[in-house]
């Protein structure tokens, strides 16, 4: 498929008779800032307008997702049935889901096979349905894309709380793990778990993230492209000897005197400086070195590590170490 915007992220099709419904899922997707065809919404653009046309240039190209309302209502109505042709003329030329059917009973829709996946609305409110469209269209790659580029750069109005929960394979907290979101322009925000396992952020500015953690006792961890708008909790696996550290320009190994220097060089390429610490042996400085290759360092005590390391962006690293134990 065609990496394309849309004019609305869903459009919403229903008979009249359930308009009540409807208008509350309509209510909550605008307030969650998906841009949804509503026919109330629309009364402005709609008035003196060819109806005919233009609501089939609605269902068929301008809405990433239509969402079909059944019911035995549906099939009564003539303009249901031409957005429902509509629909289906576009569902025909692509080959992901397109129609995304909602079930107020098993009326049988033409069209629509009863093997189609679709929400039973019995026992569902209209805010959780909304709350299914919202999650429906956030594993649309193109929907996540379009809509954080336009929101990258732009102020939040409402700053808002991100909370990360760190626990182990034990489901024990996991404190003291320093964290890093760093953004795509570079710029970052850190902080350490506390006695809870929690790290908070203030978001202030609408961007992905990628996410870093780091802890003397467990291996480092790499989460890419989130989005901050929902907490997150991770789970990590303690490894006997190993741990893991995030330093800013420079920094140091647990268990290895001296400082170490990562730096981008002007091939993109990266090399190491290391403070009174042999690089592989005592290699000559500065070393270059790639992502996810271990390096063995050595300190003027003879105090050994093997390092990797796993994440390079401005001048954060995200470092693995295992300690050479002799």
């Amino acid at each position: 498929m065609k990496n394309r915007s849309y004019e609305y992220d869903v459009a919403l099709s229903f008979a009249g008779e359930n308009r009540a419904y409807v208008e509350k899922v309509a209510n909550s997707l605008k307030l969650k800032g998906i841009k949804v065809f509503y026919d109330l919404f629309e009364e402005a653009n709609l008035w003196g307008k060819n109806l005919y046309e233009y609501l089939s240039e609605i269902y068929q190209n301008k809405a990433r997702y239509t969402v079909l309302f059944v019911s035995s209502f549906y099939n009564k109505k003539l303009w249901t049935n031409h957005e429902r042709v509509s629909m289906q003329a576009r569902a025909f030329q692509e080959s992901r889901e397109y129609i995304l059917p909602a079930r107020f009973d098993n009326t049988e829709i033409p069209g629509i096979l009863k093997t189609i996946g679709y929400i039973n609305l019995e026992n569902k409110t209209p805010e959780e349905l909304a709350i299914l469209i919202e999650n429906k269209l956030k594993k649309d790659q193109t929907f996540i894309r379009n809509r954080w580029s336009k929101l990258s750069t732009m102020i939040n109005p409402k700053p808002f709380v991100f909370t990360i929960k760190l626990i182990d394979e034990k489901k024990q907290l996991v404190k003291h793990a320093k964290v890093v979101l760093i953004a795509n322009n570079s710029t970052y925000l850190e902080g350490f778990t506390d006695e809870h396992g929690l790290v908070h952020f203030v978001i202030r500015t609408r961007k992905m993230y990628t996410v870093l953690i780091a802890h003397t006792s467990y291996p480092a961890v790499v989460f890419h492209h989130i989005n901050p708008k929902e907490d997150i909790e991770v789970t990590i696996e303690k490894s006997n000897n190993s741990g893991s550290v995030i330093i800013n320009k420079s920094g140091h190994i647990p268990g290895i005197s001296g400082k170490i220097e990562p730096v981008l060089k002007p091939d993109k390429g990266l090399s190491l400086y290391a403070d009174n610490i042999a690089v592989d042996g005592g290699k000559h400085q500065p070393y270059d070195f790639a992502l996810d290759t271990a390096i063995s360092l050595e300190d003027n005590e003879g105090n050994r590590a093997h390092v990797t390391f796993r994440f390079f962006q401005g001048r954060i690293a995200l470092i693995d170490f295992y300690k050479d134990i002799r």
